[in-house]
């Protein structure tokens, strides 16, 4: 069984998911902190320091086994999935939604993205009636008028934000009305929204502003 020693920091939390894209695409069956760290670009001190979050790993010295490893990490940032199916498919994946549907909404209604993320994407919405009448998915696409309803509905708890910058906030004060849990904004906007709210900004402008 599974013990939380303390609530995951947030940025512990960014390197885990990062740690299980890495061990889900890795061939070998056991890996090591020094080889995680290289890959990832960072301490292999800060790899061992994240892992004892995840206490079933505890005090392994010769390398850590790969299967065992991205469950155990799966289980701590509460991705479901289903061991009698080799561990890849999600139970209950949680429920997003895709506020502004110009070119980068619009690609992300390409299921593949989130193909076993533990997430499913649920509706879409835009502002403009005619886009949302043209495009095509395999789910619902709204108009923006219908957040309040649709996200208590279809119980969404998260959304991401790709609308234009001048109404991100606008939105996220919707969302927020509308019950949801968190939010990835993708615009440059300074989002502000209560502090129950979780939000990550992940402006592909300022990432790269930041990594220069």
């Amino acid at each position: 069984m599974i013990e939380i020693k303390a609530e995951i920091p947030k940025n512990t939390k960014k390197r885990l998911m990062l740690l299980l894209e890495l061990l889900e695409g890795e061939k070998k069956k056991r890996i090591t902190s020094l080889e995680i760290s290289k890959a990832l670009g960072c301490k292999d001190t800060l790899i061992r320091y994240d892992l004892r979050y995840v206490k079933a790993v505890d005090g392994v010295s010769n390398g850590y086994d790969v299967p065992f490893l991205t469950e155990e990490v799966k289980k701590i940032l509460e991705l479901g999935t289903d061991s009698s199916l080799g561990g890849c498919e999600d139970i209950n994946p949680k429920k997003i939604c895709i506020v502004g549907l110009g070119r980068l909404g619009a690609a992300l209604l390409d299921e593949e993205i989130f193909h076993k993320s533990g997430f499913e994407v649920c509706a879409g919405f835009d502002s403009s009636l005619n886009k949302v009448e043209l495009m095509r998915s395999t789910f619902e696409l709204y108009p923006a008028s219908r957040i309040e309803s649709v996200i208590p509905q279809q119980k969404i708890e998260y959304a991401i934000l790709c609308c234009a910058e001048n109404e991100a906030q606008k939105m996220a004060d919707r969302l927020v009305k509308a019950g949801i849990k968190g939010i990835v904004n993708y615009t440059r906007a300074v989002v502000r929204i209560p502090t129950d709210v979780k939000i990550e900004n992940v402006s592909p402008v300022l990432a790269l502003q930041i990594v220069s």
